[in-house]
């Protein structure tokens, strides 16, 4: 039983990011389709993500997650906030796979939730 808590900490506290947050900024116009999709702003593994569609998957490298790495979009999903969310899974053998969140913001910018399973953690 106490194995039961243990692996539903890390999903709540990955559901929890996909909450509005109280202080975000302003919504956009929607005028600058770059500025929306957050193109300009955007790690490669993001970008990657906000552009596919579930089923998809590429190889991007990416710094902020130690180089070249396979994705997989996995599912599009309404979080308990109502956003609109993707889940992948980035993985670089021969290091563990990651649950990657991506949820669409109400400027329509997709924004990473906070990495649970990153690298440093242990």
């Amino acid at each position: 039983m106490k194995h039961a808590y243990s692996l539903i900490l890390p999903i709540l506290l990955v559901l929890g990011g996909c909450l509005p947050s109280p202080f975000s900024t302003a919504p956009s116009s929607g005028k600058d389709d770059a500025a929306a999709s957050g193109t300009s702003e955007q790690t490669p593994v993001e970008h990657f993500i906000a552009i596919n569609e579930a089923g998809t998957l590429g190889a991007v490298d990416d710094e902020a997650f130690g180089g070249r790495v396979d994705i997989t979009v996995e599912a599009v999903f309404t979080s308990a906030g109502g956003r609109t969310c993707k889940r992948a899974v980035v993985s670089r053998p021969p290091h563990e796979a990651e649950i990657v969140i991506l949820c669409r913001e109400d400027g329509g910018k997709w924004a990473m939730m906070p990495r649970v399973w990153g690298r440093g953690l242990q």
